[in-house]
């Protein structure tokens, strides 16, 4: 049970390769991170560790670990964790430093030597590799923005240094600070990182924008990093070299296809049409291919990576005499919209190298070079297993069942795997809606579902549940979308700003509300990969519902639809869960009494639709009354945990009553006009909770009864590739939202109908 899976991968082998893990403990289970003892077999292996988060007791709820591992080509490798009361201190033999000086941050990696500056982002100068400078002290000049024809820079200006992880496996700085003009005034918000590995002369560096000016939108024009490593010869120590420098550009999404040339330009720029004519057929989430470009002279090297070119295009790659230009934004396209509230992160990997090889270790010095770019697109990952995450759940709701049928399983990756594939800067990681762009909510233009039910989330169970590497992919993918794009950085409506954006045309065009805001993605995010921006952000977003909380309308029963603050309760809880935080729960309990009031004055959760009635509407109610049961969650005894019981038991059996047709399936909404078949996988759930109440089978039999209406295959529609007003190019029509509105209820469903044996005909028959 405590093993770590890392799935077949590469054929190659990888010695000491740098893997990071973040897993849960049970309450009580891990009172120290130097408890936690990683083996190779029966060798300890160093490891560092930082907590994540706690629980009530003080103990070790997750704990993010890094190692390095020694991973074979071309098989699996298992690591096994153990908790120790006596832990033994492990000696590094490669270890990465981070030392504050006046002017910045100087990390040493061993083999790899460089400074974070104190003034720009540039990101990186004074390197040294192998305890030799290379170049000129300031080879990149910072990463360069043109919006409406104005020109900003990371390279002047002071910055925000501060040091994430120090050591001594892993060391992660983050850099926050404004683009600057060359008047020197600030304009765009940037946040980066720099993460560097020991042992390693790699380093990993990431740029974000963000739009927090008042101007509601701009023009995007060019985003470029430069790498210059002869721009200076005043300040180069020895003589330049005169030989001309060796040029070498790698592409593929199949086959890197490397091209290679001395002195003669190499470049490519992939964009709109690249992409329509390009048969790939991986899972754009996990890979798609590999962008990197290398320049090398007698004194060194450098390969730049771009992380997901192909998914964030446009992306352009330049390779000349002069050095090589990273176009993360290539000028040579139309300009993009980049609307107030919006961000984007851009990752490159920076791996120095020795310089000109002899001429028959040429090529191997560019396999070198592709191998670890491919690494970079396509990291080692260790899986937990479903037994570890049902002894130490940390969602604490019954995501792990014993049993459920290997059918379902069958079901949920198609759902998961069904929905548009989207390409695009400021697209991937979210996907149109066929529904909601047909409706017309998008005014001829598609609409984007912003990740709903927050597909973050769903994805994150999914992978512990099930292990398999895409779903974790796209829990981070998605997750990354949100904090880039969908999430408002800034707004000065008090009521938008710091929230979730709801589906609409180019992501942000609409507003914000309760019902389409979610924090738990959000802290999954964090919990899986350490990145405090995510936790950062789910307090943001919680805030924001507190706000709309405070709205005459979210406080008076019926004033509102029942999924207002169905959902919003939900994303209270999920805070609580998450961080323990007292206040959470005290908002949470305020809603939930709103919720009493409110079926005590109508008998029933009766909403306003039309100016002439207060129907009921299956779906909204269900998906509110699993939101009184994850309350539970956080208060599952006492008085008030009575009530909630009462009320979901109430409020069940009044839909059963009065929102099923003749053939005993739900109907969409209670209105003559609206009473169309519509059974809805929320009800599923709500079920299975009146079931956990009372014991009684009956409403275990109406949900199934319901799963069987619902059972059949569900995919995307297959059309061509097309591209766009927005400048996405997408694959398949359907619903963006498949996976993400059905996954929990359909497995918390399966888990009780299956131990009920209510599931039998739904098995496969071998």
């Amino acid at each position: 049970m405590n093993t770590l899976t890392f799935e077949k991968i590469s054929c190659y082998e990888r010695q000491a390769e740098p893997i990071s893990v973040s897993i849960p403990f049970a309450s009580g289970q891990l009172a120290g991170a130097e408890q936690l003892i990683l083996r190779d077999g029966d060798t300890p292996i160093p490891s560092q560790a930082r907590v994540l988060a706690s629980w009530p007791d003080g103990s070790i709820k997750w704990l993010l670990v890094h190692a390095q591992a020694d991973l074979p080509g071309n098989q699996e490798k298992v690591l096994t964790f153990e908790i120790s009361d006596t832990p033994t201190a492990l000696s590094v033999s490669d270890r990465v430093t981070v030392t504050e000086t006046e002017n910045g941050l100087h990390v040493d990696t061993g083999p790899l030597a460089f400074l974070v500056p104190a003034t720009g982002f540039l990101p990186l100068r004074d390197v040294q590799l192998g305890g030799k400078a290379l170049w000129h002290a300031t080879p990149f000049d910072g990463f360069t923005l043109r919006y409406d024809g104005v020109v900003v820079s990371t390279a002047i200006g002071a910055v925000t240094l501060t040091v994430e992880e120090a050591g001594p496996l892993k060391a992660v700085i983050l850099v926050d600070g404004k683009h600057r003009r060359p008047d020197g005034s600030g304009y765009l918000d940037f946040h980066g990182r720099v993460t560097a590995y020991a042992g390693k002369p790699y380093v990993e560096v990431e740029h974000q924008f963000i739009h927090r000016e008042e101007e509601v939108e701009l023009a995007l024009e060019s985003l470029t990093l430069r790498f210059r490593p002869r721009a200076d010869p005043a300040e180069q120590a020895a003589p330049l070299p005169t030989s001309s420098p060796q040029l070498a550009l790698g592409q593929g999404y199949y086959r890197t296809l490397i091209q290679q040339s001395e002195g003669s330009p190499l470049g490519m720029v992939i964009d709109t049409e690249t992409l329509l004519y390009q048969a790939n057929e991986h899972f754009i989430d996990s890979f798609y291919g590999d962008f990197w470009a290398d320049w090398r002279d007698a004194t060194g090297g450098l390969a730049l990576s771009l992380y997901q070119a192909h998914q964030n295009f446009p992306k352009g790659l330049l390779v000349s005499p002069d050095g090589i230009d990273a176009q993360l934004y290539p000028e040579t396209v139309a300009p993009a919209l980049l609307l107030r509230g919006m961000a984007k992160t851009h990752r490159l990997l920076l791996h120095f190298h020795e310089g000109e090889p002899a001429a028959n270790e040429d090529e191997g010095l560019l396999d070198l070079v592709s191998t670890r770019s491919l690494q970079f697109q396509l990291p080692d990952h260790p899986a937990l297993s479903r037994e570890w995450f049902r002894a130490n759940n940390p969602w604490l709701e019954d995501f792990f069942p014993a049993q459920i049928p290997d059918r379902l399983i069958t079901f949920l990756n198609r759902l998961h795997d069904g929905r548009p594939e989207a390409l695009g800067m400021f697209h991937f990681g979210d996907a149109p809606d066929a529904g909601y762009t047909n409706q017309g909510r998008g005014q001829g233009h598609s609409v984007w579902v912003n990740n709903e039910y927050d597909r973050p989330h769903a994805c994150a169970l999914y992978y512990a549940l099930t292990g398999q590497r895409r779903v974790l992919d796209s829990a981070l993918v998605s997750a990354r979308h949100w904090l880039d794009v969908d999430f408002c950085h800034y707004d000065p409506d008090p009521l938008i700003d710091g929230g979730l954006k709801i589906h609409t045309r180019y992501h942000v065009t609409g507003g914000v509300t309760p019902s389409h805001e979610w924090t738990e993605g959000f802290l999954d995010y964090y919990f899986l990969t350490g990145r405090t921006e995510a936790l950062n952000a789910a307090r943001s977003v919680a805030e924001n519902i507190l706000r709309h909380l405070e709205r005459p309308t979210m406080q008076t029963p019926g004033a509102t639809s029942v999924r207002e603050g169905g959902w919003a309760l939900r994303a209270l809880v999920g805070m609580w869960i998450g961080t323990g935080e007292e206040r959470w729960r005290e908002a949470a309990r305020r809603l939930i009494t709103m919720y009493l009031d409110w079926f005590d004055e109508f008998g029933a959760l009766l909403a306003p639709y039309t100016s002439h009635s207060m129907p009921r509407v299956p779906f909204m109610i269900s998906l509110t009354v699993n939101s009184f049961a994850r309350y539970l969650l956080i208060e599952p005894d006492g008085e008030l945990a009575e009530r909630v019981k009462g009320l979901i038991i109430g409020t069940v059996d009044d839909m059963l009553a009065h929102c099923m047709g003749p053939d005993g399936i739900a109907y969409y909404k209670e209105l003559p006009s609206l009473r169309r078949t519509a059974p809805t996988y929320h009800l599923l759930e709500a079920l299975t909770y009146t079931y956990r109440a009372t014991g009684d089978e009956h409403y275990l039999q109406v949900a199934t009864r319901q799963f069987a209406a619902m059972s059949q295959e569900i995919g995307t529609r297959a059309r061509p590739k097309f591209a766009d007003d927005s400048g996405a190019v997408i694959d398949g029509e359907g619903g963006g939202r498949i996976f993400a509105d059905k996954y929990t209820s359909l497995l918390l469903y399966a888990g009780a109908a299956t131990a009920a044996g209510m599931l039998d005909w739904y098995e496969y028959p071998y």
